[in-house]
């Protein structure tokens, strides 16, 4: 009776390899859920951003198609109103403008989805959140004692020139 006592005892003390098998098993699953888990959120980061670039997209589409063409080629951002009235180069001219501005609206929804993925990754990475920090204050002090230098040195050659 003791012996079976004892051998019972053992057995719920000590895992067989069946229950060392299954908590092996379960520790994968684990590690495999968490990467899911992970790609998950990237993948839903991932569609809020390019939701947000079909919306800026269609806004701009309905902005353009409202646009009557008159508007639209005496448009400029930067100098005001310009007007090219009975010259031959306009079609080529206003090509080259929607030219620069699809390349532009391009660039910035590019370097919007650079940043996004940055800021998914150091919200994800305390660490590297901490050496992205040290890099900024690195970069900072680098310039400033650059430009310091760049001062002094202007400084000297004033000096040099008025003796």
């Amino acid at each position: 009776m003791e012996a079976d006592i004892e051998m019972m005892r053992k057995e719920l003390e000590e895992p067989t390899e069946v229950e060392i098998e299954l908590k092996r098993r379960l520790n994968q699953l684990t590690d495999h859920l968490i990467q899911k888990q992970s790609q998950v959120e990237a993948l839903s980061s991932e569609k809020a951003t390019i939701s947000f670039r079909i919306e800026a997209v269609s806004r701009l589409i309905e902005e353009n198609k409202g646009m009557s063409a008159i508007e639209a080629a005496s448009q400029d951002l930067e100098a005001g109103d310009w007007e090219l009235s009975g010259s031959k180069f306009k079609p080529a001219f206003q090509d080259k403008i929607r030219s620069g501005k699809k390349h532009l609206g391009w660039l910035v929804m590019q370097l919007n989805a650079i940043f996004v993925s940055g800021t998914v990754f150091l919200r994800r990475n305390p660490t590297a959140k901490i050496w992205a920090v040290l890099y900024l204050v690195c970069l900072h002090l680098w310039v400033f004692k650059d430009k310091r230098e760049s001062i002094q040195k202007k400084r000297e050659s004033l000096i040099m020139k008025t003796l």
